[in-house]
């Protein structure tokens, strides 16, 4: 549970203290989105398929910590410095630069206690993660088209 609460904590710092290159209402659309890619993705995988899980299975207080903290600052971290005006090469490196930390996060997370895979194994979370982050680009797209 240290880990999680160190976790959120740093995630928090780091996305407040960042040079800001999007507007405050596109990193609050970033973050409510992450909260909402984080529920549909848990309920399913955590819940529905007990694939994984934070802590023991079924619904816990502290596993809404990840959803409502880690994962939005997180997405509003990749966003804000994504290289979308880069060559697709920068895009694609980016992206995987970040599958990587989100690897190594979960094998931290699993190593501290708070997280457990039961049939999830790392080369899913090594195809999800790059997916998940696409959905994000393509939802902050359709925001700007939107907003324009």
């Amino acid at each position: 549970m240290f880990f999680l609460l160190f976790s959120c904590l740093i995630f928090i710092t780091v996305a407040y203290w960042i040079p800001k290159y999007l507007s405050n209402a596109e990193l609050y659309v970033i973050a409510l989105f992450s909260i909402l890619l984080g529920f549909v993705t848990d309920v399913t995988l955590d819940l529905k398929y007990h694939l994984y899980g934070y802590l023991s299975q079924g619904v816990q207080l502290s596993g809404f910590l990840p959803i409502l903290i880690l994962f939005p600052t997180s997405g509003v971290v990749f966003m804000n410095f994504y290289p979308s005006k880069h060559s697709l090469f920068k895009k694609v490196v980016y992206i995987v630069g970040w599958t990587i930390f989100c690897l190594l996060f979960e094998y931290l997370s699993i190593l501290s206690g708070y997280f457990y895979h039961n049939g999830w194994n790392y080369w899913y979370s090594a195809f999800t993660y790059p997916f998940l982050f696409t959905l994000h680009l393509l939802h902050f797209k359709f925001v700007k088209t939107l907003i324009r």
